[in-house]
């Protein structure tokens, strides 16, 4: 199934998972979206912080929160909060998916913007490579638009 690029809030997301870039160290990080994601659901990020802090999340992971609608999908991306993203990160984490999907339940995924527009142009093909040829209903936002919901068609 192949990926759908959009723009728009990735908030108003369909998706059964709302998968969005952070960090191994669970610190929060400082762009508008993922403010709002932290302030939307502090458990969620508690409980992740919490984990990372006791060593059971690591980069190159998906770590999934299923408390919420959608769930969360926190793609550790980055070593710290002021970390680049990382590309051997966003590959290991998409070839998971890829892979393994049917085995964590996950039905359909929206990913928020990952990287900045300095790091999109060389994760946008391993996101192509490893989810563009499976099964896993994928939607990528490629610009966050808070309130706009993104035309899938």
């Amino acid at each position: 199934m192949p990926i759908t690029y959009v723009s728009g809030d990735p908030l108003l997301t369909n998706a059964q998972i709302l998968a969005f870039g952070h960090n191994a160290k669970g610190r929060t990080e400082s762009g508008v979206f993922e403010t709002l994601l932290f302030n939307l659901y502090p458990a969620a990020f508690a409980t992740f912080g919490k984990n990372c802090r006791n060593g059971k999340i690591k980069t190159g992971s998906l770590w999934i929160w299923r408390e919420s609608k959608p769930g969360l999908g926190f793609m550790v991306v980055r070593e710290s909060s002021v970390g680049a993203t990382r590309l051997r990160y966003v590959e290991a984490i998409a070839l998971g998916l890829a892979r393994d999907f049917h085995l964590e339940g996950v039905r359909s995924i929206a990913i928020a913007p990952l990287g900045d527009s300095l790091e999109w142009p060389t994760l946008k093909p391993v996101l192509d490579y490893w989810l563009g040829q499976s099964a896993l209903s994928c939607v990528v936002y490629e610009q966050y638009l808070p309130g706009i919901k993104a035309e899938i068609s």
